[in-house]
């Protein structure tokens, strides 16, 4: 059988990491470029579904626990079944007690320690699978979008910079490690957010940190890039009217990436979390503009289990025809906010998908 290509996005609603990629090989291996270990971490009375299940939150944690270097200035707000904010506006605000320079001695984000965690679960399932080709995948966000979620607007930008070089640290211990064996996503909710409110011309400011970080990871990487919409217990943080100014905010990106660097995909979310994408062909008329260099991947985030399967398939088709090739498939972005049915469906969803 022939497959067409897919990925899944990060988080997934299961019980542990082990678990986490033990059924996605089972279910998708023969079609995935790679494989994120689930993102779930730690089940706690007080993260029921996992501390790692939304990674802006977890990044939150990790620096307002250290109370030397962070005040918390406003609460977390109304929280929801999974621990963390029941929306955007709940969010905590921090503000740093530290300059941006010196800040980089107090915060850790842990990427090094869950690829460590993962990395060999990993290695065990893909040797015993037929897809020798798959990657494990650690899906990492840029600096801003850790502040731009947290901090107010102008301390954002000072200290984006500086979470920006914590995390290629800890990036490129795991490159060290599995060189070409990984995929680094970079995650992008917050410059998508950034990029719906600038007008046009001004949408390089939106890309300029995403940039910054991959110059500060090894040459070696294979980077993906997740246009991500922002999925906050299944709530986008971006509602796109159109998809006119994700096609420019792409081509952008691809514009300036830096010379030397491996990119490998860009992902489109097509759905705005839990509610499922159109199947009017008109919607996805932009993205026969989409410009990439040969060799990249085009992955269209349009997967969902509230589709049909035949829905799914017509988008699918509607997509083919406008860019004019085959593409690779995946949901809009993890699946870690829904339930483990809900999941599961969606992984169905997506095999179906490939197979068909």
């Amino acid at each position: 059988m022939e497959y067409k290509k897919s990925i899944l996005i990060g988080s997934l609603p299961f019980s542990n990491e082990t678990e986490a990629m033990k059924i996605v090989f089972e279910k998708l291996s023969n079609s995935l470029i790679s494989i994120p270990d689930g993102e779930i971490g730690k089940i706690t009375e007080k993260y029921p579904t996992g501390a790692r299940a939304a990674w802006i939150m977890t990044a939150i944690d990790r620096c307002s626990a250290d109370t030397d270097s962070w005040s918390v200035i406003k609460k977390r707000g109304n929280i929801a079944r999974t621990g963390y904010p029941a929306d955007y506006s709940e969010v905590e605000l921090l503000k740093p007690k530290r300059t941006p320079k010196e800040m980089i001695k107090y915060i850790n984000f842990g990427y090094d320690e869950y690829f460590e965690s993962s990395y060999p679960i990993f290695k065990k399932l893909k040797g015993e699978s037929n897809n020798k080709e798959i990657n494990f995948l650690l899906g990492v966000p840029t600096g801003l979008g850790v502040t731009f979620a947290t901090m107010k607007p102008i301390t954002s930008l000072r200290y984006a910079e500086t979470f920006n070089e914590e995390i290629a640290i800890e990036v490129n211990k795991a490159i060290a490690v599995a060189d070409d064996d990984l995929v680094i996503q970079i995650e992008i909710p917050g410059e998508l957010k950034m990029a719906s409110m600038l007008p046009s011309f001004l949408i390089g400011l939106s890309t300029r940190g995403i940039v910054s970080l991959i110059k500060k990871l090894d040459k070696s990487a294979n980077i993906g890039i997740h246009i991500c919409l922002g999925d906050l217990n299944n709530i986008a943080l971006v509602n796109p009217k159109n998809l006119k100014k994700l096609v420019k905010f792409s081509n952008h990106l691809v514009k300036k990436w830096p010379n030397g660097y491996k990119l490998k995909y860009i992902h489109f979310p097509l759905a705005e979390a839990g509610i499922p994408p159109t199947t009017d062909k008109n919607y996805y008329e932009p993205l026969k503009d989409v410009v990439l260099p040969e060799g990249v991947e085009f992955i269209a985030g349009f997967v969902h289990e509230e589709n049909s399967n035949e829905d799914n398939m017509s988008i699918l088709k509607t997509i083919e025809n406008i860019r004019k090739e085959r593409i690779a498939v995946s949901h809009s972005c993890g699946l870690g906010r829904r339930t483990r049915e809900k999941a599961l469906l969606a992984l169905d969803s997506l095999k179906y998908v490939v197979e068909n």
